[in-house]
């Protein structure tokens, strides 16, 4: 498992001074943009330092203690001198429960920084999705206000102006306030969400730089087979096993402190004696049993919740997984923005021929801009189940779709 995590996270983090090349140069689409921010994102690559944080976990986990030196000086008639080096023995599986517990911490590092690395690319493709999904609303939006006020200055235009055509200005004055008010709304949102992005690489873009993208109506299937547990069933996992190396410690502290080494024994004129020392503690009042007991239950626990959260978890894969095939049937069977498009121009060549009412003009952008926003919403659903089913199988997309 390690090894899996090390390599995948390793795609995303490289040295600064390369990251601070990547991003310089014009980027020119959001397949570019994602590339450059995976690698120059600070979150991604401040990942690094956990590998020796993870190291010097398992280090301090595996350390032996140092030999103890106990020295005696005695002044009587005769001066003597005792001295004696014992060496700790840890007995009962005390250091090997230690580093069972440490890798179980790095495990659970690992599969936060997986998890973490999954979010972030999340993040970024849903920013740059809805980054072009604003833009694209935006410019129809344009598109409509500046029919709409071609279309009022003609009728405006006329001396003598009919009744319909009084209430197609009325009409047409009211849905262009409308049309200023959504577009005031995209382009705050548009702001935050170029805000995150310019974060994600550390500078701001350009005039000259695009983000373009194009929408997608075909969508790669995803196999069920090949996605994995969940990364909060794989720390429930992980964290019964850290559980299980508390367990074995507790009851490793039931056996008695050991050290044993030699002993000198030095007095005036005499010849110097060697011995041995041996000390350990009785385990007469104190068996650890409290602790053991203890740890046991909340292994017992431990256990019961991973159970219950690897089946909720596969049940919400299966669900995710019919989530997405749902959404992208549906998107490949939706009306393309350009026929949206073209739904307003055909709109309005009927209106200039008299053969629509104005209130009908009203009725069709209201109409193409609620099937876009539905559209656009299960586009960025379908892009948000890709990604997460894909981290799931422990393939993070280094591409933008």
């Amino acid at each position: 498992m390690a090894k899996i995590v090390i390599i995948v996270i390793s795609l995303f983090i490289i040295s600064p001074k390369l990251l601070a090349q990547t991003c310089e140069a014009n980027i020119a689409s959001a397949k570019e943009f994602y590339r450059c921010a995976l690698k120059a994102d600070k979150r991604l690559s401040s990942l690094s330092m956990r590998n020796e944080e993870r190291q010097g976990r398992r280090d301090e986990a595996a350390q032996i203690p140092n030999p103890e030196v106990e020295s005696e000086f005695t002044f009587t008639s005769e001066k003597s001198q005792n001295i004696s080096i014992v060496q700790p023995i840890e007995i009962g599986g005390k250091r090997s429960s230690r580093i069972k517990i440490a890798d179980a911490e790095n495990k659970i590092s690992f599969i936060e920084d997986e998890s973490t690395v999954a979010k972030i690319a999340t993040d970024l493709a849903l920013s740059l999705v809805r980054y072009r999904q604003i833009m694209t609303r935006s410019s129809l939006l344009s598109k409509m206000k500046g029919s709409l006020q071609n279309l009022t200055g003609r009728l405006r235009a006329k001396a003598v102006r009919t009744p319909e055509e009084k209430t197609a200005v009325s009409i047409f004055s009211m849905q262009k306030t409308v049309l200023d008010t959504q577009i005031l709304t995209l382009n705050q949102e548009l702001k935050l969400v170029k805000t995150n992005l310019e974060a994600s690489i550390g500078r701001v873009l350009k005039g000259s730089e695009t983000l373009s993208s194009s929408e997608r109506r075909e969508w790669p299937p995803l196999d069920s087979n090949k996605v994995n547990e969940t990364f909060k069933t794989r720390l429930a996992v992980a964290s019964v096993e850290r559980v299980r190396g508390e367990v074995e410690l507790e009851k490793s502290l039931a056996w008695p402190e050991l050290s044993v080494g030699p002993t000198m024994e030095k007095q005036d004129g005499n010849e110097t004696s060697w011995g041995a020392k041996v000390e350990f503690t009785i385990p007469l009042l104190n068996t650890n049993g409290g602790a053991r007991q203890r740890s046991r239950a909340e292994l017992s626990r431990s256990e019961a919740i991973v159970s219950q959260t690897r089946f909720k978890e596969a049940s919400r894969v299966k669900v995710y997984l019919e989530q997405y095939n749902d959404v992208v049937k549906f998107l490949k069977n939706s009306p393309s923005q350009k026929s949206l498009k073209n739904s307003i121009a055909n709109s309005l060549r009927l209106f200039s021929r008299g053969m629509i009412q104005p209130a009908a003009i009203v009725e069709s952008y209201r109409s193409t801009l609620e099937t876009l926003e539905a559209v656009q919403e299960k586009e960025l659903i379908a892009y948000q189940l890709y990604w997460m089913l894909r981290s799931f199988s422990g393939e993070v997309p280094k591409e933008f779709l």
